[in-house]
């Protein structure tokens, strides 16, 4: 039987990214990744050169993650911008994932030009997808601004469900993001 590499290598980095997002940066070592997903140390320094590496694709995973969540929402209804917005938002268990990784790298990106310029990109690309969605349900009546204040309050609230998942229900989130949206650009 063949091995499929690029599903390999989408397997370690998602474990990465379990990894990562239930014990920390620190605990994400490719020795402990390899134990993880079954592997040898070795076959996982096959498919990734060193530790940064695994993690960006990490990152990576959890962004493509996101933004299936956000394809499946503007499919199913291209001008539901709450709908689209909460896709984006830590709300639910699968992207608490995505949220806390993102959270474990900001330091990194901090120092490393490299995790700083994956960071902007898909920061960039979220913003490009509101607006998108934005301009689907209004048309011209939205500006930078609004996407920037929209992006803000999806980071915000991901931030404050991330560590206090309790009083942020997907009920709360959605109803929160609601209300942004219609401060920002009016009643719907």
């Amino acid at each position: 039987m063949a091995i499929d590499h690029a599903e390999r290598r989408e397997k370690i980095a998602e474990i990465a990214a379990r990894v990562i997002a239930r014990d920390g940066l620190e605990a994400a070592t490719v020795r402990r990744i390899a134990a993880e997903v079954g592997f040898s140390t070795t076959i996982v320094t096959h498919y990734f050169a060193d530790k940064d590496e695994l993690l960006l694709h990490a990152y990576r995973f959890v962004v493509k993650q996101s933004s299936e969540r956000f394809d499946l929402a503007i499919a199913h209804d291209p001008a539901d911008v709450v709908g689209c917005l909460l896709a984006l938002t830590a709300a639910d268990e699968s992207s608490f994932l995505g949220w806390r990784v993102y959270v474990a790298l900001w330091e990194k990106a901090k120092i490393d030009p490299v995790f700083a310029a994956e960071q902007r990109m898909g920061i960039d690309t979220a913003l490009q997808r509101i607006a998108t969605v934005l301009k689907n349900r209004f048309g011209d009546r939205t500006n930078s601004e609004a996407v920037q204040m929209l992006i803000t309050i999806v980071n915000g609230i991901s931030v404050q469900a991330l560590f206090d998942p309790e009083a942020w229900p997907q009920e709360r989130v959605r109803a929160t993001l609601g209300r942004t949206v219609d401060m920002v650009l009016g009643p719907t």
